[in-house]
């Protein structure tokens, strides 16, 4: 190709790829979807002390409004805040966030505000952003680089970024042989159902008997799990798991004889004393409908589509055991890259349970007064925005995890792009992990071969090939399992 053609193709390239677009979409999606799912999910707040007046009370929260960035100046004039001054005067460019509220008696609204629950930080040029969408003329008017990538967010006049971050796919299923003493091989699913996270093992002993271990539930037989389901039938477990194949039919058989697990309240009995609980039954219901692959379905309807998920993986799991295979987990079809919207979603969903807690122990507390305390009294700023800011700002995380956020370097641009596109593993850097470290097959088009630093993150931070994307998240799973029903798949 000569060389006029290759620089016109890669200009066209490169005007057309904005290489921050994905941290901008992600925050964008936040906003626009994850943030007000996180609201509904707490909308219903039951105080344990109510108006003597009522026989029904609860407080209930609207829908999310939020204004773009602004600033109340000392004589409490109220105007909008752009980026550069957020930099020059070391301010946090975030965003005020109001939810209406509303106490409900006997299903009437008796009181009624648009309440201010704190300040949501900004990333720069998203739809929040008084750049968004700003010709390079008027970027220039507004004293920034017209050649600003944006996808950051600006805590306290400094330049923070939310760093990509590399993570197994949840909701899958990843056979591995085991070198542990009595184990064969594993199938380990990393359920993840919003605000529930719960890893669980089924593995195959020596023996070849069955287990599954999930929440405090440490090896717990797998045939006992699935009559505690609800499935009596021993035949029909056997023939779904085993099919034609004697070995796997032999498998069930020696389960089934070992364990013994009788009918379904005698396999429940067994599961709550398993933990030590005083009431066996309904414990082992609670763990079952709440724990137990909660991305299928957390009520005692979903019971029966858990158990056919479970037969299902036993039966891959013997599979893959005949055959000697297992699932190569560092494949990259079995990971996920997560930015803004899955670590902002994780932050703000554990900060806003505590909001709520403090607004349910603040109406209490007035109520021990037969004062009723309207909404603004309750609900508190300072809590939401110091929290927010704080972990923007250090860059310490949900479940002890650090180093989520690092400093934008401004060193060069193109420093600063790479900066923009790290990708960080999860996994410990003090432990060699000698395969998450190898460049792999799956990594063409998608990571720069040569860019990770030397030593101990060598090949745990990577960054993204340069016209490499990142797929935006999307809300279209409702419409999927309709499509998947016109093509004629059947629920369980």
């Amino acid at each position: 190709m000569e060389n006029e053609n290759y620089l016109q193709l890669l200009n066209s390239a490169l005007s057309a790829h904005e290489s921050m677009q994905y941290h901008i979409d992600s925050f964008n999606f936040f906003v626009e979807n994850t943030l007000q799912k996180i609201i509904d999910s707490n909308a219903i707040i039951e105080p344990a002390i109510k108006p003597s007046t009522s026989k029904e009370f609860y407080i209930k929260l609207g829908k999310v409004e939020l204004l773009k960035p602004e600033i109340s100046e000392v004589d409490s004039a109220v105007r909008k805040l752009m980026p550069m001054e957020a930099r020059i005067r070391d301010l946090t460019y975030n965003a005020p966030l109001f939810v209406p509220i509303s106490y409900v008696a006997d299903g009437n609204a008796i009181l009624e505000e648009n309440i201010f629950i704190g300040r949501l930080p900004v990333v720069v040029k998203s739809k929040l952003c008084h750049l968004y969408g700003l010709s390079r003329d008027e970027l220039i008017k507004a004293k920034e680089d017209p050649y600003d990538p944006g996808g950051y967010f600006i805590i306290n006049g400094t330049e923070r970024i939310i760093l990509t971050t590399e993570d197994l796919v949840p909701n899958n299923v990843l056979i591995n042989k085991e070198e542990r003493e009595g184990i064969l091989y594993t199938a380990k699913i990393f359920a993840d159902a919003e605000e529930v996270k719960v890893p669980h093992i089924i593995f195959l002993s020596n023996s070849h008997l069955l287990y599954i271990s999930f929440g405090k539930l440490k090896k717990l037989p797998v045939v006992t799990l699935l009559k505690a389901l609800g499935i009596e039938n021993e035949n029909s477990i056997k023939t779904e798991i085993a099919g034609d194949d004697e070995d796997f039919r032999n498998i069930m058989d020696i389960n089934f004889e070992v364990f013994n697990p009788g009918t379904e309240k005698e396999s429940l009995e067994y599961i709550g004393n398993s933990i030590h609980s005083t009431h066996p039954k309904e414990t082992a219901e609670m763990n079952i409908d709440s724990l137990l692959l909660p991305f299928i379905g957390r009520t005692k309807e979903s019971r029966n589509v858990k158990a056919e998920y479970i037969k299902f993986v036993v039966k891959y799991l013997l599979s893959y055991e005949k055959e000697g295979k297992e699932v190569y987990k560092d494949h990259y079809s079995n990971k996920r890259l997560h930015s803004e919207n899955y670590n902002l979603d994780m932050l703000f969903r554990f900060i806003f349970k505590q909001v709520i807690n403090d607004a349910k122990y603040n109406f209490e507390r007035g109520m021990k007064k037969d004062k009723i305390q309207p909404p603004q009294y309750i609900f508190t700023s300072d809590q939401l925005t110091s929290r927010l800011t704080s972990a923007l700002a250090t860059g310490q995380w949900v479940g002890g995890r650090v180093g989520i956020t690092q400093h934008l370097d401004r060193k060069s641009f193109p420093f600063t792009i790479s900066n923009l596109r790290k990708v960080e593993s999860l996994l410990s850097s003090n432990r060699e992990n000698y395969e998450a470290r190898d460049l792999h097959g799956t990594h063409y088009g998608r990571f720069c071969p040569v860019e990770t630093p030397e030593g101990p993150k060598i090949g745990l931070t990577k960054h993204l090939a340069n016209f490499a994307k990142i797929s935006k998240e999307n809300n279209y799973k409702d419409e999927m399992i309709e499509k998947l029903k016109d093509y004629g798949v059947k629920p369980i």
